[in-house]
């Protein structure tokens, strides 16, 4: 005898079936949902202990303009008027027209600085001016030629128009730049400064030069710079 099937208890079956397939798409939705919101993060930064990442060098030079009796080199930071100062040869101060005198000095890259490159940016009349003891006048009629590496011993009438790279021009107004560079190189470890390059001027009373310059003196200055960047 076949069995009598029941209506109502399949029916309660299949609503628990449903019911179970409803539970578990709830449950299915819901796991995905979380597994949608998990977040990995990675962070990194920049660092420079190594050398990798953001930091800056030190870009920094000197002059010695060979001071003193004896001439000896005396490096110095002058970053302001009116700096260092230069030693011309022996009568400086009682030129006559036609006659030059001669100056060395040199820059370098200071200890722990990169290589640097330098140039002659500026030439001016020392402040305050005065009538005699710094003449515009005599300053305004004097000219110079400057040349890179003209060495102390060669800075004089002897050994300059043979020598060296030219900075300013035989003939040009105190006032006179130069774009050439100075390449300064830096020293072989942190504590020892560059080589220094030798730059020598040679300052002119140019002949037919007036009678009332006499007597009077000036005082120039140049300014070497050296930018990094822009």
């Amino acid at each position: 005898m076949a069995a009598i099937s029941n209506p109502g208890h399949r029916s309660g079956k299949a609503t628990k079936v449903r019911a179970l397939l409803a539970g578990g798409l709830v449950l299915g939705i819901g796991a995905a949902f979380t597994l949608a919101a998990w977040t990995d993060n990675e962070w990194v930064f920049g660092q420079s202990d190594n050398g990798g990442g953001p930091g800056t060098k030190t870009y920094h030079m000197e002059q010695n303009t060979w001071t003193g009796a004896a001439g000896i080199d005396a490096w110095s930071d002058q970053g302001s008027k009116d700096g260092g100062a230069l030693t011309f040869a022996v009568n400086a101060d009682k030129l006559v027209p036609g006659a030059t005198v001669y100056a060395p000095m040199q820059l370098r890259a200071a200890a722990g600085s990169e290589a640097l490159t330098a140039t002659l940016a500026e030439g001016v009349q020392s402040a305050p001016a005065d009538a005699v003891t710094n003449s515009t006048a005599l300053y305004g009629a004097l000219t110079y030629e400057a040349k890179k590496l003209v060495g102390k011993a060669s800075c004089n009438a002897a050994g300059f128009a043979g020598a060296g790279t030219t900075l300013v021009a035989a003939s040009s107004a105190l006032t006179a730049s130069s774009a050439v560079a100075i390449d300064l190189p830096a020293g072989a470890d942190a504590t020892t400064a560059g080589s220094g390059v030798d730059v020598c001027f040679a300052i002119t009373l140019p002949a037919g030069a007036a009678s009332s310059l006499q007597g009077l003196k000036t005082v120039p200055l140049w300014r070497f710079t050296s930018t990094v960047g822009s």
